[in-house]
């Protein structure tokens, strides 16, 4: 059977605002507690408004849930956090969220089943934004968020759907919690109801009796005595089912014992696919890292092979270079050269032109020393010796 670990209300507001919980946590962890309040100091209260996360609007003293608490500010959140299993440790989480609709009283249903340390737990539900508590629309947006997103989440749209769930997976029986209602149906009942229960007698025919009448299905009431005896015999083997029992005890005690082992070794495998798996990651990504430093590589030796020729290309370009200036120093030589051979040509020439006049001159000087020449051809002589005179000057 489940046991409550946290309670939380948050805008739990009553007494026409003058109380409230504004947002209160309170533990059990799985034990026995009391919630101590003076006279009138909403016990009732209480105990009415941790029953609407597990039988949304219940009435207990013939009071409504819209009556005990002021809902026209804002909703009231009301969440159980719930024990499902020790070994290992499972909870159950059942939230309600009331609000006031123009026609009645209305609510948002939500259940969720984690393990230890879950970031959606009682104490991480959204109740409470900035300072404020938070809407009708924000915690069904929560709501409908998580019934999406997880498989143990779950919304309901009818009370009947919400308590048939609970009583089908966190074995919270509604039958058993309407026996509080009854309990505590008026202020200062709880006491009555057990004055008049002084004797085992008492207690049997006024509590345990019509809860389990209750909790058979057809079962006629008040028939419980004869139902009683036609099952005398199974009541006798009693005791011999407590010794079976005890012995089904230690063999789910040792089957506990090899389920904690069982999980010791699950946990420990899990770290090893764990660590197994980020190797594999490492080793990939070293493998990756390998394999772009090889292409980069390749690259940069085909940059180098480009480089290379580059550089055969402008050593190459660098000697055509010389090669042609060099060239346009011998042109320019052989252009000059040939200037020269001109001028060289030319002033061979002349000399030719002064050889042949001067020998011509010889030749009239020695013609006339020998009186051959006229006097006219004397004149021109002369004339020609002259000039040739300034040119040799």
């Amino acid at each position: 059977m489940p046991t409550i670990s946290k309670i939380r209300f948050t805008n739990v507001v009553y007494e026409n605002g003058d109380k409230r919980y504004n947002d209160e946590l309170f533990l059990f962890d799985g034990h026995n507690g009391a919630i101590v309040l003076e006279n009138g100091g909403g016990k009732t209260v209480f105990i009415q408004t941790a029953l609407q996360a597990i039988i949304p609007h219940v009435q207990v003293a013939n009071r409504k849930m819209k009556d005990t608490l002021r809902l026209d500010d804002g909703p009231a959140h009301i969440a159980i956090e719930w024990i499902l299993s020790e070994q290992p440790r499972r909870y159950g989480l059942t939230c309600v969220t009331l609000f006031m609709t123009k026609e009645s009283l209305d609510s948002l249903k939500y259940v969720y089943e984690y393990s230890s340390e879950n970031a959606h737990s009682i104490e991480n539900l959204p109740f409470i934004r900035g300072k404020r508590p938070a809407d009708k629309g924000e915690m069904q947006d929560y709501y409908n968020q998580m019934d999406k997103q997880q498989m143990n989440a779950h919304t309901f749209d009818t009370k009947e759907r919400y308590v048939a769930y609970l009583e089908e997976n966190f074995h919270i029986v509604s039958s058993e919690w309407e026996s509080i209602v009854k309990i505590n149906s008026g202020e200062g009942d709880v006491e009555r109801f057990f004055d008049d229960c002084r004797t085992t007698g008492q207690l049997v025919d006024r509590l345990l009796i019509p809860n389990i009448e209750d909790g058979m299905a057809g079962f006629e009431s008040n028939k419980f005595a004869a139902s009683f005896e036609s099952r005398l015999t199974s009541f006798q083997e009693y005791k011999h089912f407590q010794d079976k029992l005890g012995e089904y005890r230690k063999i789910q005690s040792r089957l506990n014992e090899l389920t904690h082992h069982f999980e010791r070794l699950e946990q420990k495998r899990n770290v090893y696919v764990q660590s197994k798996m980020i190797a594999k990651a490492y080793a990939q990504y070293a493998d990756k890292e390998h394999a772009n430093y090889l292409v980069k590589l390749e690259e940069a030796d085909s940059a180098l092979e480009v480089l290379e020729e580059n550089k055969k290309v402008l050593t190459h370009r660098e000697k055509s270079l010389a090669i042609a200036f060099e060239q346009d120093k011998l042109k320019v030589l052989e252009e000059e050269l040939g200037t020269v051979q001109n001028k060289a040509r030319k002033v061979k020439k002349k000399w030719e032109a002064v050889k042949l006049q001067l020998a011509h001159l010889r030749l009239a000087d020695q013609l006339q020393q020998q009186g051959i020449l006229s006097i006219a051809y004397n004149e021109n002589w002369q004339h020609g010796k002259r000039k040739l005179s300034r040119r040799m000057r």
